[in-house]
């Protein structure tokens, strides 16, 4: 029984340490601190711009203190993310940075602790390359904006969710706005306009080198067949009439 306890305490004690060292810091001072310039003067709640490897966020919150930042998992955990160049502007239009701001950092998430209950919290994080995904944290209603040169109207390449969006192009840009968001989460899949091209010559090539295959196993069975009626494979005996002799049958 002591030795049955021992083995469960050790796994224990293994699984918790395994775990310590399994959580690392997305946060730093430094990236906490980073300049960045946002585009406060926003008409939906919560406006993200995608760029390249990253997005810059601006959400609108009212009469809460704190807000949560984090990604859910496919085990159904969350998980905090990389926050950077935090900013908050208050309803005068005064922003301010770090000074005036905490952020702390959970297994969960990242919690920023707001300076004021009112007014928009901005911040930077990363992106994958032609994959948006994002938590909705505040209620109301949303806008994604592309880099420039990518669209999201053909849906074999191309996937929004959730539906119920609008898109429009400005200056070369996608905007895709929901007017109110019920959803817990947005997940933008999005492609550049040459990669239509693109994915119609591969299916125009692949489509002509299908054709060619089938023409040459076509020939190929034509000569088989040729050389088998030239060796006398595949005569056709005619049925004989005659009935087969007693016993045969």
């Amino acid at each position: 029984m002591n030795r049955r306890l021992l083995a469960i305490g050790s796994l224990v004690a293994l699984v918790f340490v395994a775990g310590c060292a399994g959580f690392g810091s997305t946060t730093s001072e430094e990236g906490l601190n980073e300049e960045a310039s946002y585009d406060w003067d926003t008409e939906a709640d919560a406006t993200i711009e995608v760029t390249d490897g990253e997005y810059r966020a601006v959400y609108t919150v009212e009469n809460r203190s704190t807000i949560r930042l984090y990604e859910s998992t496919r085990y159904g955990d969350d998980n905090p993310i990389d926050v950077r160049a935090v900013q908050f502007r208050y309803p005068d239009g005064t922003v301010v940075g770090m000074d005036e701001i905490e952020v702390e950092e959970s297994r969960s998430g990242v919690t920023v602790h707001l300076p004021a209950e009112n007014g928009q919290l901005a911040f930077t994080s990363d992106s994958r390359s032609r994959n948006f995904a994002t938590e909705t944290f505040v209620e109301g209603s949303y806008e994604v904006i592309l880099p420039p040169g990518y669209r999201v109207d053909n849906f074999v390449l191309a996937n929004v969710r959730p539906g119920g969006y609008e898109a429009e192009v400005v200056d070369d840009q996608v905007h895709i706005r929901w007017d109110e968001m019920n959803a817990s989460a947005i997940s933008v899949r999005y492609y550049l306009e040459r990669d239509v091209y693109l994915f119609g010559g591969l299916i125009l090539v692949a489509s002509i080198g299908a054709a060619i295959a089938g023409a040459y196993v076509y020939r190929q069975m034509q000569e088989l067949r040729r050389k088998r009626e030239e060796a006398g494979l595949d005569v056709d005996i005619e049925e004989d009439d005659r009935k087969p002799p007693p016993g045969m049958r």
